[in-house]
């Protein structure tokens, strides 16, 4: 009883393979021991533009007479640098060569070709395989990489593939043009569609991650073999191609038996009964595994790009309001102080004066706090900035920055609210954990809208809580992502009314983050407050004691 591998062989001589020889998207010729013509595909004839006429039974070095001389003699050293003295089995590829314009004559166009040549074994009347490769794009992509760097490759565009009907003349050559299909990877097979057999070449079978002698149908390719992702799309695509009588294209993913994943380029088309039912399904299979990996590195990297160029265009957007901003906000108190200055040298009266002297006062503290943010911000960004820890109660430097500041929340009609706490013990540099509390309750304040601002200290666990909430204008829920980032502001519509750097909240974030602490954001949406929730570890007394 024959197995099932003895019963497959004869399947695949069914085969055309001079279609599929002539079908090939390379262009190749078949010599003999004499370097004469005896087999020419469609598309080595397409691409010197001659007839199988004009080239069978010729030399190699005759067929593209229309060269010039030198060209001519240029052709006949690289083709003998690359067949001579190649053993049986061996394939060798050849070096460049230029030509000043197309084989065929038709255009002035510098070319530069390539050919691999294999010497077939035991060969009769073809002893040696020509690949003729037109590389010239690939040489100009090359350089043109080289100078720009910048740009990404093109995608590869592949030919299409023309399966035709069948050509009795050429059996003779199915031996030979099998071991050719092999030498380029390209995988034949043939669909049958109503029992789903599947006759491959051992090449098909290595593209899909069997060896020679496994069986293979239909159910396996779909069940098995292809990514289940995949499958679907490819069965559309044959089933699109029997319908409109037309050929099919499709990349898809195979699991190889070790786990591999390989990504695979199938192209064929449908036979046809004469009732114009689909008998088979015949095509080529191609591993591109090597392509599809450098299209998804080269979309990638053009994704980052794309996302650097974002984040660089918000920065410089940014930087731009930031700018304006300081603009604006030294510009206001340095005009109040000039203008209060002046009416000073003329005033004597001592209520004039004190008032004078007031809002000077007031102004060059804003002018201060600003050059210190300024200062401060540039300090962290170089990472100069450094803190001095030390044993603090959370709960009393709180306290003690929101009494400074009922005044300034007061003047604003806005209730300032501090609920009893207990000490809260912290290793925190006083300065900075004045400027965390300090620029969450003045942002609280510019946009408490006359209600209330709550200030809550206590401790959760291991850590104690800082807790800042206001009834104002609150944060829409696409800010909140941004906004503890360097020069951002959440309500830049509220500018004129509620000035600043957009320093302020980036900068308790970096303090918080050198106090080994973390700082978060809330809000229900515009119109509904906000709560800033700052978290620091407990101090360690000695002794263990918290």
């Amino acid at each position: 009883m024959p197995d099932a591998a003895e019963q497959q062989r004869p399947q695949e001589r069914l085969l055309d393979t001079a279609a599929l020889f002539d079908a090939l998207p390379e262009s190749y010729l078949v010599l003999n021991t004499a370097l004469e013509v005896v087999a020419a595909n469609a598309r080595y004839l397409a691409m010197a533009g001659r007839s199988r006429g004009d080239v069978l039974g010729k030399s190699v070095f005759d067929i593209n007479p229309s060269l010039s001389e030198a060209q001519m003699a240029a052709r006949r050293e690289w083709l003998l640098a690359t067949l001579d003295n190649l053993m049986e089995g061996e394939s060798r590829l050849s070096p460049l060569i230029r030509y000043d314009g197309h084989p065929a004559g038709n255009g002035n166009t510098e070319r530069y070709w390539q050919a691999k040549a294999t010497r077939l074994d035991g060969a009769s009347d073809a002893a040696f395989v020509l690949q003729v490769m037109d590389v010239t794009d690939q040489i100009v992509k090359t350089e043109q990489t080289r100078r720009e760097h910048a740009k990404l490759r093109s995608q590869a565009r592949l030919r299409q593939v023309l399966v035709e009907e069948a050509n009795a003349a050429l059996q003779t050559h199915r031996k030979q043009l099998e071991e050719l299909l092999s030498f380029a990877k390209v995988g034949a097979w043939e669909l049958d569609v109503a029992t789903g057999f599947m006759a491959c070449t051992d090449q098909c079978k290595a593209n899909m991650g069997l060896q020679p002698d496994d069986a293979i149908d239909e159910a396996r390719v779909f069940g098995e073999l292809m990514h289940v992702d995949d499958r679907d799309m490819v069965r559309a695509a044959m089933a699109e191609a029997i319908a409109s009588r037309a050929h099919f294209e499709v990349e898809y993913r195979v699991v190889w038996q070790d786990g591999a994943m390989r990504w695979l380029m199938s192209r064929g088309a449908a036979r046809y009964l004469e009732d114009g039912s689909a008998q088979s399904l015949i095509g080529f299979t191609i591993d591109i595994t090597a392509r599809k990996a450098s299209e998804l590195h080269y979309q990638a990297v053009a994704q980052e790009e794309q996302r650097a160029r974002k984040i660089s265009e918000r920065g410089a957007r940014a930087m731009d309001h930031f700018v304006a901003a300081v603009s604006h906000e030294l510009r206001s108190p340095l005009h109040a102080i000039l203008w209060w200055t002046t009416l000073l040298e003329r005033g004597t009266d001592p209520a004039h004066v004190r008032r004078a002297a007031e809002v000077i006062e007031r102004n060059t503290r804003q002018l201060a706090r600003m050059v210190d943010d300024l200062l401060d911000s540039g300090a962290i960004a170089t990472g100069k900035l450094s803190v001095d820890l030390r044993v603090l109660d959370m709960a009393a430097l709180a306290t003690t920055v929101a009494e400074d500041l009922r005044l300034d929340a007061e003047s604003r009609n806005v209730t300032l609210i501090v609920a009893p706490a207990l000490p809260c013990l912290v290793m925190a540099d006083e300065h900075r954990l004045k400027q965390v509390v300090l620029n969450l309750l003045t942002n609280a304040l510019k946009f408490a809208e006359r209600g209330t601002v709550e200030l809550a200290v206590a401790s959760d666990g291991a850590d104690v809580v800082l807790s800042v909430r206001d009834s104002g204008v609150g944060i829409a829920p696409e800010a909140l992502e941004r906004i503890f980032e360097r020069f951002e502001q959440a309500h830049r519509e509220h500018a004129n009314r509620a000035p600043g750097l957009g320093l302020g909240l980036w900068m308790v974030k970096n303090l918080v983050l050198m106090h080994n602490g973390s700082v978060t954001a809330h809000s229900d949406g515009l119109g509904k407050g906000s709560m800033f929730r700052v978290q620091l570890p407990l101090a360690r007394l000695a002794g263990g004691a918290r």
